[in-house]
């Protein structure tokens, strides 16, 4: 089935890929286009075996010859673009900014970007929009692929095809189950690394090295074709960013593209075959590669120079990204792949290395100096602060015999750290901060691998006299935003009992009501701040910052309603509203954060309230002090002695 003529049809499969995928990175009604990277991945996975695999039947294969392809297939267009978007973002980006690409950018060289991406998962990161370098991760999973999986079919040459068929079919079973369990329990790694992404491509070794003669069956193969098409086709419009994935997600897009290469190759006239032939359509997929390579830092780029992005921003990244890409197929990608260019082998290898090895040392430069900070000369160190702070974990503590209160709480509870630190100071009470980015603050709820499970502990160790939880409690309930930039959706369990069938409402309903109860009963008092209203701008503080050094004629200011907050937190209002009094006091600084309009206050006296699109800025917290003042003088007031 692997056929060792040119195959249009692959090509029109790539179309089929790419333009989903940009279609969905522009926001134009493509809510599941992302799945058209793991269509790339089952192509990558059969044309790669299938060389590999002619190589070592006509006993030419040469793993130096392999790679030396590959190097002249990935690098040139990569380079390109790498040196590129490190250019740009050497103007435009803000320093802490530019430190990031510079990582980025050392982990792309290091065929580990998947790795970097995965780790740089915290809150205070930054939303994907602003990632550069965000789409090599799926390069670096073919990479890694590329770089063990010629070994292994070297190892196993003697194995007959039917063998090697049962060897991938046994792997991808063991790396599905994982992606499956991971979607839920560990949807980051899930997503990015290699181990959970290696079965869909091994669905296409698996096919490069099908044992069964293919005999053509125009019907059979219509039908499957058909069908292969509709599991692309459906879940680029079914899914959206709240689909577990991988997982069992992945499976029809695999399964699909499958299918096609399947169906085209056992019978090359059915009539798909002929519809991915067209010349349209393989001119995009012969330019797919370098398609996907521009076309996200272009739209990064032009978002954070603009501010926004509406119609007129994305006709410009869509047709800045086409223009790029037709340039780079056919002035790097073809002219380069020939091995007429750096013929010697030694010579290609070293060339790259050398040119890896400058974007390695200009990555390095960025980060030492911290993004060549001396750039911004002229910003306001109040301002700079509203971009680049991320909070203070630990609260304050005086020499008392038991705290007066412990906070928990994730990001949004380190985004008012320094408001609580002060207003603490300001009534003579201990206390201290357990945070942690993305964490639940209840008991025993697990979240994508992570679990507060000593929350009851601590609290029974040091028996403050008030407990305080601090979230995005909508979060867990809705999951992520459209301008949050995530494609995972947020799955609770109960870390007791592993019930995997609640909904993540009911489950924190319950904590929330144990905890409550575990509290009273120890005569701690628990206290819950609600969340800060979402605006509907990304990063405000960037914003105004690029505007005060004179890069943006003026700041983008989209804003969110407070209908839209109410909408937003109805779910988890209802569960605090079901609550008994007496176990738990609420506090709600939402109010404070709107205008007489109705509107989300984004600037406010020439500071940014919000560092994104959902964390309040220092500046921000300072906003909504009166209403945190309400429950520290709570505290101070209380003068019955705690039971023991």
């Amino acid at each position: 089935m692997t056929g060792s003529g040119y195959r249009p049809e692959i090509d029109g499969l790539r179309a089929l890929a790419v333009v989903p995928v940009v279609m969905f990175h522009l926001g134009l009604g493509f809510p599941g286009g992302f799945v058209g990277v793991d269509v790339f991945f089952v192509i990558s996975g059969f044309l790669i075996t299938g060389i590999i695999r002619r190589g070592i039947e006509h006993e030419s294969f040469s793993l130096a010859e392999f790679w030396e392809r590959r190097i002249r297939r990935i690098f040139p267009a990569l380079f390109v673009m790498v040196v590129a978007t490190l250019a740009v973002g050497s103007w435009l980006l803000l320093p802490n900014e530019l430190e990031e690409l510079g990582m980025s950018s050392v982990a792309q060289a290091f065929l580990l970007a998947n790795v970097y991406f995965w780790r740089d998962t915290n809150y205070f990161a930054g939303p994907a929009e602003f990632k550069p370098l965000l789409h090599t991760w799926s390069l670096a999973v073919e990479e890694q692929f590329y770089l063990f999986f010629p070994l292994v079919l070297s190892f196993f040459r003697q194995l007959s095809r039917k063998k090697l068929f049962a060897l991938f079919t046994a792997v991808a079973v063991t790396s599905f189950a994982g992606s499956v369990y991971g979607a839920f329990f560990h949807a980051g790694a899930t997503f990015f690394l290699l181990p959970t992404r290696a079965w869909e491509l091994l669905i296409g070794c698996m096919l490069a090295v099908f044992p069964w003669q293919c005999k053509s069956t125009p019907r059979r193969d219509s039908l499957i074709a058909m069908l292969g098409v509709l599991a692309i086709v459906l879940p680029i419009f079914l899914y959206n960013s709240n689909t577990p994935f991988p997982g069992l997600a992945a499976a029809p897009p695999v399964l699909g593209t499958a299918a096609i290469i399947f169906a085209t190759s056992c019978t090359p006239s059915v009539w798909l075959c002929k519809a991915l032939s067209l010349r349209p359509v393989v001119f995009i997929g012969l330019i797919s590669y370098s398609l996907y390579l521009w076309h996200w830092p272009v739209i990064v780029y032009t978002r954070m120079y603009f501010g926004h992005f509406e119609w007129k921003q994305i006709v410009f990244a869509s047709v800045v990204s086409i223009i790029l890409a037709i340039l780079s197929w056919r002035f790097v990608e073809t002219p380069l792949r020939r091995t007429t260019f750096l013929k010697r082998r030694r010579k290609l290898f070293g060339t790259a290395l050398a040119l890896s090895g400058m974007t390695i040392a200009f990555s390095v430069l960025l980060i030492t100096t911290s993004g060549f900070a001396g750039r911004f000369k002229n910003y306001s160190p109040e301002i700079m602060a509203d971009v680049t702070w991320t909070g203070e974990r630990i609260i304050t503590k005086k020499e008392k015999e038991k705290l007066d209160f412990i906070v928990f709480g994730d990001s949004h509870g380190m985004a008012l750290s320094h408001t609580i630190n002060v207003l603490a100071l300001e009534f003579d009470l201990s206390g201290e901060g357990v945070f942690a980015d993305g964490l639940v603050p209840l008991p025993n709820i697990v979240r994508d691998g992570k679990e507060n499970k000593d929350m009851l502990s601590v609290i029974d160790r040091k028996r403050p006299r008030h407990v305080v939880l601090i979230s995005r409690w909508s979060f867990y309930i809705h999951g992520y935003t459209e301008l949050d930039g995530k494609t995972n959706s947020v799955r609770l369990i109960d870390g007791n009992t592993q019930v995997n069938s609640e909904p993540n409402g009911e489950i924190i309903r319950r904590k929330l009501t144990e905890l409550g109860e575990f509290c009273s009963q120890r005569n701690v008092a628990l206290w819950v701040i609600k969340e800060v209203p979402e605006t509907g701008e990304q990063l405000p503080a960037r914003q105004l910052l690029l505007y005060s050094v004179n890069r943006l004629e003026k700041p983008s200011d989209a804003k969110q309603s407070y209908a839209d907050h109410k909408h937003r937190t109805a779910s988890i209002e209802s569960i605090f509203q079901s609550i008994p009094d007496d176990l738990v006091q609420f506090i709600d600084p939402a109010p404070l954060l709107f205008d007489d309009k109705g509107l989300t206050i984004n600037y406010l006296n020439g500071r940014s309230i919000y560092r994104d699109n959902d964390h309040v800025t220092k500046w921000g917290a300072e906003q909504i002090r009166p209403r945190l003042r309400e429950m520290f003088q709570e505290m101070s007031a209380e003068a019955t002695p705690r039971k023991q």
